[in-house]
């Protein structure tokens, strides 16, 4: 594991990275690297907005995780507010690239990119944003353990409905492997299932 100040970055994460700069013909991995990192900065914002500390970002091959400082724990609504927070700025700086674009190519690529990354954040799968916003609202009516429950239903649904819907173009003659990629991504997510109040992640 590589440290630098508060930021970690797992071997598999820096090999991944390696190998997508390696195979990009067209150079949209320094911006979708861009638009992750607004994200990240959205959710660090919130984070100290409503009083938290974040005390380390881990980056591993299945995504980002903000530890934050126990001694300063947030509420269910500030946890909320900061995990939101990540694919808001994602979705703004969607529009602004996009109003600002113009003839200049890589804004609009940059847009495209933060508008896919705060989309599919949202999804209310379990460890995504939505699905982590989705068990802090579904705790407020019910226990933990029902909310989690319910909340890793509706992953394991949604992520066996993209594997199909991306096996099922594969079937029929497509070559694109993002959509079973990303199912397959998001399958290894679901494994991963944490105990207690979810840490805010991207």
């Amino acid at each position: 594991m590589l440290r630098l100040g508060k930021l970690e970055c797992s071997g598999g994460f820096l090999l991944a990275a390696a190998l997508l700069f390696y195979m990009d013909p067209g150079d949209l991995i320094p911006l979708a690297a861009l638009a992750a990192g607004f994200h990240e900065l959205g959710h660090w914002t919130a984070v100290r907005l409503m009083g938290g500390e974040v005390r380390v970002l881990r980056l591993t091959v299945t995504g980002g995780n903000m530890e934050l400082d126990h001694r300063r724990t947030l509420t269910y609504g500030g946890e909320l507010a900061a995990i939101l927070a990540g694919p808001g700025v994602n979705l703004l700086l969607a529009l602004l690239c996009a109003r600002l674009g113009g003839e200049r190519e890589a804004l609009y690529a940059l847009s495209g990119l933060s508008l896919a990354l705060g989309w599919f954040n949202l999804l209310p799968i379990y460890p995504l944003d939505g699905g982590r916003a989705l068990l802090l609202i579904l705790s407020a009516f019910t226990t933990p353990g029902r909310a989690r429950q319910a909340v890793w239903g509706c992953s394991v649904i949604l992520v066996a409905l993209l594997l199909a819907a991306g096996m099922s173009l594969l079937w029929r003659g497509g070559r694109n492997l993002t959509l079973p990629g990303m199912a397959l991504w998001l399958l290894c997510g679901l494994t991963r299932r944490e105990e207690g109040r979810t840490p805010v992640k991207k």
